[in-house]
Order: C-alpha cells, then structure tokens, then sequence
C-alpha cells in the first residue's frame, strides 16, 4: 500500500474526538463512528444532553455494541502503519542483527527468529508483534468495560448516598420545628428542657452527616481515580505495538486494571 492510499485508509478509520485509529469502535444512530472510550468520555464531560461528537443529533439508545467489521479494519490500519513505518521502529537484536519481529508470552520480550529457537525460549508461545498487540489491546478492552461498570455502578450509589444525606438533613430540620412546637405548649420553665434537647439533636445530626458527607467525598474521590484509570488505559492501548508491549512488560503500574 502506497503512502497516499494509506493516508487515505487511515483518515477513514480514525476517531473524530481522539484523532486516533478507532479503538472498540461504535456506531451511533447518525452512522459516526467512535472509539467506544473516547464516546464515554465525551459525553459524561459534556454538560448538554448526549449528542453526537460531529453532527449534534442525539440518538435514541446509548447502549452501543462494537462495530465488528470497524474493528477488524482498524486493526488492519494500525498494521498497515506499522509496516509502512518498520525501518524506523523496527528493534535490530543485538546478537544475530535481525529485526524483533517475535513477543515471548511468558517471559514478555521481543525476540527475533533466532531467539526464539534458542533452549530459553524454544518451549515458550510465540506470536507475530502485531497479533500479540491486539490481544493486549483486546484485554484491556474488556477490563476497561468492567471498570466503567462498576464506575457506573458506583455513580448510582454515590447519588443515592447523596440523597440519603439531604433526606437526613430534611429530617433533622423538621425534627427541630416538631420539638419548638411541642415546647411552646409547656410552661417556660422548662424551655431550659428545650435548649438541651435541640443542642443534643444538633450534636447528633452533625456527627451522622459529617459521616454521610465523608461517605460522599470517598466515593467520589474513587469515581475520580476510576475515570482517571479508564483513561490512562485508553491511552496505552491507542500506543504503537511495540511501544505497547513494552509499557505492559516495564511499567507494573500498567497492570493495575487488573485489580476490579
């Protein structure tokens, strides 16, 4: 494939908001496609109703499945460029001085074919880098899912917790009216009676909702590190598969999606 029909090849298969090649595209109800973290992303930040990146309709469904056929040629792009730029990403071994065209699964390096023939690795799995690219992108796909569901989840629980914490605070001001009633109908010397009592719910009320808002401020504070998370890892997968392979082998902060 020459340079300008891989160009071409490219811009078709690249997301409008990232900029990138499609990563778990979806179609949406317009007919643009997107890269499925890239469409979450974008509509949490947006302060308007969920609408298309390009065109601005809003669609019926939010629930999008993967564009099969979208994804299978995203992989194909993001090989195309691979190829297209061998010679300058290309790592020679040292030793035999050819290319490290092989990833080791066990031990988790670039092996050229000579290498991987050698008795250290002869009895390990071998696959092309491209091949074992994607099955390390196709992981961290479906732990990203997981993780934006329990980000979902813990959203859900996070506004309950934050209406349980109004409710409380309703509660505590009528409770407060109900016993200046019921000590208006006393005699006056027992509204002593009724400074303790309201200083007591006071004391009360503040401890439980400091412990409601703590709850809050805690589950925010996660919904945060997951969204952050989320997109550290949509970042790493949209990396060149070397530098990919690389990251996941050197960096173990890059295998903290596995912890759900």
């Amino acid at each position: 494939m020459d340079s300008d029909t891989l160009q071409v090849f490219q811009s078709e298969l690249t997301c409008s908001i990232c900029t990138k090649c499609f990563l778990d595209p979806v179609t949406i109800d317009c007919g643009h496609s997107f890269c499925h973290p890239c469409l979450s992303l974008c509509w949490e930040e947006s302060q308007t109703p969920r609408s298309c990146p390009e065109c601005r309709e809003i669609p019926e469904w939010s629930d999008f499945k993967t564009n099969i056929a979208l994804k299978r040629l995203a992989s194909l792009a993001r090989q195309a460029r691979a190829d297209h730029d061998h010679s300058s990403e290309e790592q020679i071994c040292v030793t035999h001085q050819e290319a490290k065209g092989l990833f080791c699964e066990v031990d988790q390096t670039l092996l050229c074919g000579p290498c991987s023939e050698l008795p250290e690795h002869a009895a390990h799995s071998h696959s092309p880098i491209h091949r074992a690219a994607e099955e390390s992108r196709e992981k961290l796909v479906k732990r990203m899912r997981t993780l934006w569901k329990l980000r979902e989840e813990m959203k859900i629980s996070l506004n309950q917790e934050a209406n349980n914490t109004q409710l409380f605070e309703n509660y505590v001001a009528l409770r407060k009216a109900m016993i200046t009633v019921q000590y208006q109908r006393i005699p006056l010397l027992l509204h002593e009676d009724e400074k303790m009592h309201l200083e007591a719910l006071e004391q009360e009320a503040k401890e439980i909702c400091q412990q409601l808002k703590g709850s809050v401020f805690t589950m925010t504070e996660q919904a945060e590190s997951m969204r952050e998370m989320y997109r550290e890892l949509t970042e790493m997968c949209h990396k060149p598969d070397m530098e990919l392979l690389q990251v996941r082998k050197e960096d173990p902060s890059s295998e903290r999606e596995t912890v759900f």
